[in-house]
């Protein structure tokens, strides 16, 4: 039976740099992410209904999701963000748990910016949180996809705190230096969550 890792963090924190230490060390990893990107077209499962939640203003003309729309309106309405994660979050556990089936490794990484908040830590062995300030995350969140300052904290809230993860997840490193301490302190973890999963 394959084993569930789990790794999270808030956006900017650096959890796909994690999730790519593990494939480094023969660990496969699942990007909820990009199922959840794939949700949101057109030949996905749950396409209707979750453009149904928003509208017609979330289509384009060719009759694809308005993405930057459709954040705009989920990062400033708790209420409609439940809404689309209700529809979107069985989705992609399901295509989650289908992807590790078919796997053929004993370990997987799920890298779920959500875990906690989707209730997806149910499924793992264990958990990793990569924790990161507020002030850096900001940062790589405006440099990486060109969004104004009061865009990237907003983002950035209206997600769990570090704290949160902190307490809740197995086991937590931080990345607020250069990328080789990180891996070199993430190879050792994954060395270790090895031994405690074997």
């Amino acid at each position: 039976m394959t084993r569930i890792i789990g790794v999270t963090g808030g956006i900017g924190s650096g959890k796909s740099l994690l999730a790519a230490c593990f494939n480094w060390k023969g660990v496969p990893s699942i990007d909820a992410d990009e199922i959840a990107r794939f949700a949101l077209t057109p030949e996905s499962a749950c396409f209707e209904r979750a453009i149904a939640i928003f509208g017609t203003d979330a289509l384009r003309p060719d009759g694809t999701a308005d993405r930057a729309y459709i954040a705009s309106r989920v990062f400033s309405d708790p209420s409609l963000r439940s809404a689309l994660n209700g529809v979107v979050h069985p989705y992609v556990i399901d295509e989650m748990l289908k992807r590790s089936e078919s796997c053929g490794s004993p370990l997987i990484v799920w890298d779920v910016p959500l875990l906690f908040e989707s209730g997806v830590d149910a499924f793992c062995a264990c958990t990793v949180a990569v924790l990161c300030s507020e002030e850096i995350r900001v940062a790589r969140v405006m440099d990486r996809d060109g969004a104004d300052e009061s865009q990237a904290r907003a983002r950035i809230r209206a997600q769990i705190t570090d704290e949160e993860r902190s307490r809740l997840a197995t086991h937590s490193l931080r990345n607020e230096s250069d990328a080789a301490s990180f891996a070199n302190e993430a190879f050792a973890l994954i060395d270790r969550i090895r031994e405690e999963l074997a």
